[in-house]
């Protein structure tokens, strides 16, 4: 999920605070001109371009999702509007002024927060000319004093930016960093746990090539040679799947043929595998959808008491295959690892399997995931592939 960062988390004060401040001034204007002696004070027209802002902040509130140039101006517009009546002093007016000018300073680029602040700068010069006539001594260093707090307020809002930025952008490096670390630590693991794949079948091999060698022939140790040296080769074969990218060309595979074939060649282990569902067809590696399939199946068998379940079926432009198992599960605390590379409970595992599964549904546009079984009460593994490949759109296919 997407991090929020301070910007965003300050717009959405802004626009809160915008809508709290014109709507409790109108309920508050509202109060008063409920009571005669005070309308002469508190007009229609104020009440009006109120209840016009509050609509408008509550719309902004609810649709905008970032800043606009345009909605400070509306600000500075509606705090003009609702002074020039003499409903409000001008020292509310120029108070009230500063804050569109600091956030879309805050905000928005340099070209627009000056912009900003020149509007504050006329709209006040306006306000002058229009309620008093003209300009005259006191109005003038108003203006100016109230000029130049718009300097400082500006100053101030670039100043904020800049530390808030430089603190974001230190932060955004250190977890930059802790990720680098946390990758360098799994490719020590990775590392640590190949070598170990490894050693122990050239411990056999070494061990019954030194029989031989000092003449001692035994049909047990041609045997040896040939299982750890298949071994060694099925770890290879494995980790080169995971690690290479794939080349192949696609093509149009029936996913349900496909899992029916895969579930015959493991009739040998004595489980029950049982495929159904509607055929899909999907345009994808041939090579690397069955070594994902045969990948996914065979994890089931391993686990499972005496059966696997696989659906096939479609989403929403989507492929799924769900694969359940009535062996123990996986707990809550190892679902994530499961994917991860030589992860394995069973002493005979390599642990890439499920890699190979994941790395293959992440390369197709699609991925994977493991929940509780709901009708064996095992694992349920399902696979999500895209029907339309960089789409999320349905296909007839």
């Amino acid at each position: 999920m997407r991090q929020t960062n301070f910007k965003e988390r300050f717009y959405t004060l802004y626009k809160l605070g915008r809508f709290a401040f014109s709507a409790g001034l109108l309920v508050l204007l509202l109060s008063l001109y409920s009571i005669g002696s005070t309308k002469s004070v508190v007009d229609p027209y104020s009440l009006l371009v109120l209840a016009i802002y509050s609509v408008v902040s509550l719309l902004l509130f609810v649709l905008s999702n970032r800043p606009h140039f345009f909605e400070f101006l509306l600000d500075e517009l509606f705090i003009f509007l609702l002074v020039l009546r003499v409903s409000f002093s001008y020292a509310f007016f120029s108070l009230f002024l500063f804050f569109p000018v600091f956030f879309s300073t805050f905000f928005l680029d340099f070209a627009y927060g000056f912009t900003t602040f020149v509007v504050a700068v006329v709209l006040q010069l306006s306000y002058f000319l229009i309620v008093f006539g003209g300009l005259n001594f006191t109005s003038l260093m108003q203006l100016f004093i109230n000029g130049v707090a718009l300097c400082f307020i500006t100053l101030a809002a670039y100043k904020l930016k800049g530390r808030l930025e430089a603190q974001e952008a230190y932060i955004k490096s250190l977890e930059r960093e802790k990720e680098e670390a946390e990758l360098y630590k799994r490719l020590y693991e990775i590392s640590a746990n190949l070598a170990h794949e490894l050693k122990n079948p050239l411990a056999s091999i070494r061990g019954a090539v030194e029989l031989l060698s000092e003449g001692k022939q035994n049909p047990k140790l041609i045997e040896i040679l040939r299982r750890e040296t298949q071994r060694l080769d099925s770890i290879m074969r494995d980790f080169l799947n995971l690690a290479r990218p794939s080349t192949d060309d696609l093509v149009e595979i029936p996913v349900k043929a496909t899992l029916e074939e895969i579930a015959s060649t493991l009739s040998t282990s004595g489980k029950e595998v049982v495929v159904e569902g509607e055929e899909v067809v999907l345009r994808s590696s041939l090579k690397g959808l069955r070594s994902a399939l045969d990948n996914l199946l065979r994890n089931a068998v391993q686990w499972a008491k005496s059966k696997v379940l696989v659906k096939v079926g479609r989403e929403k432009g989507w492929l799924v295959v769900e694969v359940e198992d009535d062996g123990p599960g996986v707990p809550l605390s190892e679902r994530d690892r499961v994917f991860e590379p030589f992860f394995s409970k069973r002493r005979e595992g390599s642990g890439l399997g499920l890699s190979i599964v994941r790395k293959f549904a992440i390369d197709s546009g699609g991925f994977v995931f493991v929940e509780d079984g709901k009708r064996l009460k095992g694992a349920r593994f399902v696979l999500k592939l895209p029907l339309k490949r960089g789409s999320g759109e349905s296909s007839d296919t």
